[in-house]
Parts: structure tokens; C-alpha cells; sequence
């Protein structure tokens, strides 16, 4: 027996109150964010913790929005008796064997359970993951990531807010009405113009025309970057467009996870970077592999962290670590999604985001507020002889 063994799995689902109903999207319905936790504790009492979102649909009345969303955390708790008995120690061992019998291409409770592991590594170790995955950086720019608004005016209320604390870059989630859209974009260049640069998100949306029209209209306010313009599968659509226009293109980067499928999509220049995330992608491990195969094919990788603190934090670790990644998406109003720490980091007055200085994730969750809270509890336990 080890100290690090796992003696004990315990998955939550949390549908907080303090989150509204979101939609990413003008042409989705509202949706329930739920913030599924899962808690590895070793035989030594230290724990590993992660977290992400799912989300259940919702009526825009908010009349069932305490529901939460059963499917992750209930997958959660069928791996977890897998997991007992097991050692972060050989967590790449563990990863590889659950990703192999999964049939989620999402991959997310693997993924889950991988970020955890990782956790529980650098609590072990006394180090935060950034200095266990290279340590490449300390700061890295954020972006806000807004959820989409009614007005135009509401845009420009928001950005105004952004632009003072310090955020230089911003992606907007719009209405997917491609000539209103593009009312908003100009409208939003030009009162900004200077302050905060755009990104947009049109969540794989539009058609390959509307795609071209936008694209060199962001190409014009010399936009970041276009996000998901098109169906993330659609990689020679992808290419063709990036030949059309001038701005950077990359995918929604929630379908596409196996590294095979990644390469391809790099090899035939579907992106101008690659976009994926830890918590859908197979976990740390997972992560740290897609952005070697993108550095080694000379393009970033821009992770999504639009989350909980979980997900964000696992995915600024592997950003800092690893290096290879321009920017760091951080989720606007900020409270909507801090539910779980009690001292969410936040981005600074330059708009930069900090390496974390607690060992492991650096999640101080407060697992009263949890308890109290959860929808959904899945709790597996034993002891290995």
C-alpha cells in the first residue's frame, strides 16, 4: 500500500444560483450551467480536485433553472470505482487505459478524473502544475469572453467596464444574425478602436458566404482572431476560408479531440491555431500532448476555459506551463462563474493573469458551501488490501 493511494471518490453537481441561465449563442435556448466536481482523497488525506461545466436546457422563464444536469457527474461515479485503489503516480498509465475504454468522444468525466490526478501530484510534490509542465511563463494576457447580450448597447456598457479594469482583448458572443452582427462589430471598432481588440465567436454558426463577408470585415478592425465560423468537422471548408480572408480562423475546438484529428486539421491549415482544452480533450496529460503536436507544427493552441474555476484553472496551469498559448479566456460578469473558490484569481489592472502560487491546481474550495449546495452527490469508497 502507498500513502498516495486513492481511497475515496466523491462527485458533486452544483447548479449555483449565482450563475443565470447563459446562452453562447442568438440562435440557442438558455441553458443551466451545473458545475461538476469530482474529489479524490489518498490514503494520507491529501485530495485532487477538478471541475467543469455541462449544461441542461432550460425555458427562458427560468422555471426548472435548480435542475441540474445529471449526465457528467452520474458517468462520473461509474469510472469511480476504477479509480479506488489507484496512484496519481501513474496517472499517465491510468489515463491512457480509461480514454481507451471510453465511448465519449467528449471525454470529459476522463478528463476530469486526469485533472484531479494531476492535482493530487503537485499537492504530493509541495509545487503548483505550471512548474510540473515546464514553467514556460508567469503572466499570460486574459480575454474577456462575454455571453450574449440584447442590445447593442449593452455591448458597449460591458466593454466600457472591461476596458477599465484593464482588459485589452475581448470575444463577443453575438446573435448569429450575420448583417446585425455585423452592425455590432463596426459599431464596437469604432468606439474602441485603441482600447480593446475583438474577437468573435459565432459558435459554428454561419454559412461559408456569411463567414467570408465577416471575416474580412473583422480582418479590417484588425480582429485577434474568428471563432467557429463554420462546423468544427468541416476542416476543407475551414481551409478554403482561411485562403479568403485575412484574419486568423480557428474552430469551436469542442468536437475534435483525438491528436490524429487534430494533426489533420493542422496539416491541411483548417486553423490558424489550434483550439482545444483540458477538460475535453482527455485532462492534463492529454492537453500537454495536443500542444507539443501544435508547437511542433509551428501554431498555438488557444484553450478554453470558459468555466467554473476548475476548468479555468486547469487549463492558465497548462497555458503557463507549456507556453505556446497567446491568450487566456476568462468568463464576463466574473461572478457568474466563481462559485467554488473562496479567493477566485482574477486578471490584474493590465489585464494579465498570474501564475497561481499554491501547489497543485490551487483550487481553496469551500466544501461546506459545496455539501450544502449539491444537486447531485456520487460518494465511492475502500480500502486496498
Amino acid at each position: 500500500m502507498h500513502e498516495l493511494d486513492i481511497v475515496r471518490v466523491r462527485v458533486y453537481a452544483v447548479a449555483p444560483t449565482s450563475t443565470p441561465l447563459y446562452r453562447w449563442s442568438g440562435k440557442d435556448g438558455f441553458v443551466r450551467v451545473t458545475n461538476n466536481i469530482v474529489r479524490l482523497t489518498a490514503r494520507c488525506g491529501l485530495e485532487g480536485v477538478a471541475s467543469n461545466t455541462s449544461n441542461v436546457p432550460q425555458g427562458e422563464d427560468g422555471s426548472t433553472s435548480r435542475q441540474a444536469d445529471r449526465a457528467l457527474a452520474d458517468r462520473l461515479a461509474g469510472i469511480a470505482p476504477s479509480v479506488v485503489g489507484g496512484n496519481p503516480i501513474e496517472r499517465e498509465l491510468f489515463n491512457d487505459r480509461c480514454l481507451a475504454d471510453s465511448n465519449d468522444p467528449r471525454r470529459q468525466a476522463e478528463s476530469l478524473i486526469d485533472i484531479a490526478l494531476w492535482d493530487l501530484t503537485g499537492k504530493a510534490i509541495g509545487l503548483p502544475l505550471w512548474t510540473l509542465l515546464g514553467g514556460a511563463r508567469r503572466t499570460i494576457p486574459a480575454y474577456a469572453s462575454t455571453p450574449v447580450l440584447d442590445t447593442v448597447e449593452a455591448y458597449e456598457d460591458l466593454l466600457v467596464n472591461l476596458s477599465q479594469r484593464g482588459f485589452g482583448a475581448a470575444k463577443i458572443h453575438v446573435w448569429c444574425e450575420p448583417q446585425r452582427d455585423l452592425e455590432l462589430i463596426r459599431r464596437l471598432a469604432k468606439r474602441f478602436e485603441g482600447d480593446i481588440r475583438l474577437m468573435l465567436d459565432v459558435e459554428q454558426r454561419y454559412s461559408f458566404d456569411d463567414a467570408v463577408v465577416m471575416g474580412r470585415e473583422l480582418a479590417h478592425h484588425n480582429a485577434i482572431w474568428f471563432e467557429a465560423p463554420l462546423p468544427d468537422t468541416d476542416l476543407e471548408a475551414y481551409a478554403e476560408l482561411r485562403r479568403a480572408v485575412d484574419v486568423p480562423i480557428i474552430c469551436a475546438g469542442n468536437t475534435i479531440n483525438a491528436l490524429d484529428c487534430l494533426d489533420a486539421g493542422l496539416v491541411m491549415g483548417a486553423w490558424s491555431s489550434m483550439r482545444t482544452g483540458a477538460t475535453h480533450v482527455g485532462g492534463i496529460g492529454a492537453a500537454r500532448r495536443a500542444m507539443a503536436l501544435a508547437e511542433s507544427r509551428g501554431v498555438n493552441v488557444e484553450l478554453q476555459s470558459y468555466g467554473f474555476e476548475g476548468r479555468k484553472l486547469a487549463n492558465l496551469h497548462l497555458a503557463l506551463g507549456c507556453g505556446n498559448c497567446s491568450f487566456f479566456e476568462i468568463p464576463v460578469p466574473f461572478e457568474h462563474y466563481e462559485y467554488e473558490m473562496m479567493c477566485p484569481p482574477r486578471p490584474d489592472a493590465d489585464g494579465l493573469m498570474h501564475a497561481p502560487p499554491a501547489s497543485g491546481l490551487g483550487l481553496d474550495i469551500n466544501w461546506q458551501k459545496v455539501e450544502a449546495d449539491t444537486l447531485v452527490v456520487h460518494d465511492v469508497s475502500g480500502e486496498v488490501q
